[in-house]
């Protein structure tokens, strides 16, 4: 994958469609994927995150072989790297496969929901809503969450909260999730 040094949104939306345009299984796309988002760059690692994010919001679950990689990843990325924390956070939760995953991812969102950042509590609140749609133990605590984040939060939150909860409340009415840039 070649990141152009200026990751702009065009860029996000090109690297998206090329990944894409790949046929499935996309085994390829999908290690050269991974590989960056274990880089040591933290450049590239942000790119990547931010491409895992787009190509699960468009096929959610197309990274589940690596649901437990995205996980480790989530929790491990340095705090002063919060835009690929925030991204692969949203990437993982888009595509866990099991119970223990979301429970074990949960704690992580919940923690960035409290961030000072607005920017990555609005994504906290979207990767909670995601893990509580597939996770009944979590889908009343993550109503409560967006109600709140519906009536007293940000900008950002108010959009987030008011869209994850149409997802969370009714699946069928929310259509694909990638019909929304940020």
């Amino acid at each position: 994958m070649v990141v152009p040094r200026s990751w702009k949104h065009a860029d996000a939306v090109a690297a998206t469609r090329e990944f894409l345009s790949h046929r499935p299984p996309r085994q390829g796309a999908i290690r050269a994927l991974m590989k960056e988002l274990i880089s040591e760059d933290p450049f590239a690692r942000r790119c990547a995150a931010d491409l895992a994010r787009r190509v699960s919001e468009s096929e959610p679950g197309i990274l589940s072989g690596y649901s437990d990689v995205l996980i480790d990843l989530a929790l491990e990325i340095r705090l002063d790297e919060w835009p690929a924390r925030g991204h692969v956070l949203l990437a993982a939760a888009s595509n866990t496969t099991s119970r223990t995953q979301r429970l074990r991812l949960a704690p992580l969102a919940r923690a960035m929901i409290e961030d000072d950042r607005n920017a990555l509590r609005a994504i906290a609140l979207e990767a909670f809503a995601v893990l509580a749609a597939a996770e009944p133990e979590l889908r009343e605590e993550g109503v409560v969450l967006l109600e709140n984040a519906r009536r007293e939060g940000t900008a950002a939150m108010r959009a987030r909260a008011r869209r994850m909860l149409v997802m969370l409340m009714d699946p069928k009415k929310a259509g694909p999730r990638s019909r929304t840039r940020r």
